[in-house]
């Protein structure tokens, strides 16, 4: 890589590193709702502020003329590494507080940025109000992608790069910096409706505001160890449902609903998808819990249909929030919450995994390929799917672009899941662990915690890296990197 482009990248992940230091003084709005001590401010002050300066440094120094204009490659680099940053400055405070060791601070951190919400924590309930708040800020704006929200508004109309980098394709409007701006009115007005919606049923403001913040982030973590579980009431579950479908889904869906006033924009392939495959393995769910071991699990049908559907839809919206004990449930529902995660959220959601997009375009191709050995040659087939209410082309390259994911994401799953069982972990709970962590979800079977072996730690840790990047990113900043040396 030329010096220049090194200048470049080094001055906006300067950038990236004062931005992540201002950030680190949001959890002292905790103090609006809970008293504060010393000892709990300046694991966040110290790191806050050094993390400012430096990166302050380093904008100041490195930027350039062209300081502008960042390529498709060289913002692949800044995020692959801004991720790798923002896990290690984002787990300071654990660390400098005595709340974590070091690798369960990172651990912490990069399961908050990338908006999972595995937590390394035994009991949450005894960790201090202003960390928990952190633990939500963190997933709020991870899953937002505040990298690109920060950096684009200073690049304005040549983000594009930093846009694909972090995997991110729809746009709302066709400039990028407008798109930005769009989404953050949308993201921060659903925060304030969800928080009221928890305080409707019954939430305090400080629970409503972290599950509101978790359950649009479609990240999972929880001010209780029992999670959505702790609080046993309908109408907390049905908001909870609400808000991790708003999250997950397609943003551009919501603003054709809003600019068209018009139902015809959820005419989407991505929301018939989500109907068959929850259709599908939610009575899958009933039954693995219904029928574990030739008993019944739970007292009642409707109980059983409750505690399946909510589980189906935060595995399927990669959230991760929880009602039940998943230790205790048999390998036919965790078959099936595996590939609910693996499926994953909407194309330009907060959800992770596969996206529904994707699996759309795969099963299609399977019906084209059958349809061009059906017709004859001079019959032109057109490969469209709906998006918003109307057809859109697929063109062949895009299908490559998904059959790479794709394949990427299975063959890193296979691995990972073989690293759990070479740590003696079953089968079905290895492949829900690990897809827990390459989804960004946030369940877990029991496996997941401070005990947990640091070889399967640093495992879920690369696997949610990789998966928040969706694997190009980091590929081509890799390549990028070992070329130039």
């Amino acid at each position: 890589m030329p010096s220049q482009e090194y200048q470049r990248v080094l001055a906006y992940t300067g950038l990236l590193i004062f931005g992540i230091g201002v950030i680190l003084f949001t959890p002292f709005l905790v103090l609006l709702l809970k008293p504060l001590t010393w000892d709990d401010a300046w694991p966040f002050l110290a790191p806050g502020g050094g993390s400012m300066l430096i990166g302050w440094g380093l904008w100041r120094a490195l930027r350039g003329a062209d300081s502008q204009y960042l390529p498709t490659r060289e913002a692949a680099v800044v995020m692959s590494i801004g991720w790798l940053l923002a896990m290690v400055i984002g787990g300071l405070p654990f660390l400098l507080g005595g709340q974590l060791r070091w690798l369960d601070s990172l651990y912490e951190a990069m399961s908050g940025w990338t908006g999972t919400g595995l937590t390394m924590f035994r009991r949450v309930e005894m960790v201090p109000p202003i960390y928990l708040l952190w633990r939500s800020i963190m997933e709020y704006l991870g899953s937002a992608g505040f990298a690109v929200m920060m950096l684009s508004a200073l690049i304005g109309p040549e983000a594009i790069g930093l846009y694909q980098a972090e995997a991110r394709s729809d746009h709302l409007v066709p400039s990028i910096l407008d798109t930005t701006r769009l989404f953050m009115k949308m993201y921060g007005l659903y925060l304030v409706m969800g928080t009221i919606l928890y305080r409707l049923v019954g939430m305090t403001f400080f629970d409503g505001l972290n599950h509101a913040m978790a359950a649009l982030a479609a990240g999972g973590f929880s001010t209780h160890s029992e999670s959505i579980g702790y609080f046993d009431r309908v109408s907390v579950e049905l908001v909870t449902i609400f808000l991790m479908l708003l999250g997950s889904s397609n943003f551009a869906i919501h603003f054709s609903l809003y600019r068209t006033r018009s139902w015809q924009a959820l005419r989407d392939s991505e929301i018939y998808a989500l109907l068959v495959l929850l259709g599908i393995l939610i009575p899958l769910t009933y039954l693995g819990i219904s029928i574990p071991n030739g008993s019944v699990t739970y007292d009642s049908f409707p109980h059983t249909l409750r505690i399946a559907t909510f589980q189906a839809i935060s595995a399927s919206t990669t959230t991760g929030f929880g009602t039940a004990d998943l230790s205790k449930w048999g390998d036919l529902s965790l078959f099936a919450l595996t590939l609910l995660m693996i499926a994953g959220g909407g194309t330009g959601g907060t959800g992770g995994g596969i996206k529904l997009s994707r699996l759309v375009a795969l099963s299609q191709a399977v019906v084209w390929a059958v349809r061009h050995r059906l017709f004859p040659e001079s019959v032109v087939l057109r490969h469209a799917v709906y998006r918003q209410g109307k057809l859109k082309s697929i063109s062949d390259k895009e299908l490559l672009d998904v059959a790479v994911v794709v394949s990427l994401y299975v063959l890193t799953f296979l691995i990972g899941t073989t690293i759990f069982m070479l740590h003696g972990v079953p089968l079905a709970k290895a492949g829900l662990e690990f897809s827990s962590s390459l989804s960004t979800v946030g369940l877990s079977a029991g496996i997941t915690g401070p005990t947990m072996a640091p070889a399967l730690k640093i495992t879920q840790i690369a696997g949610m890296w990789l998966g928040r990047l969706e694997f190009v990113a980091v590929i081509v900043a890799l390549n990028k990197l070992l070329r130039d040396l």
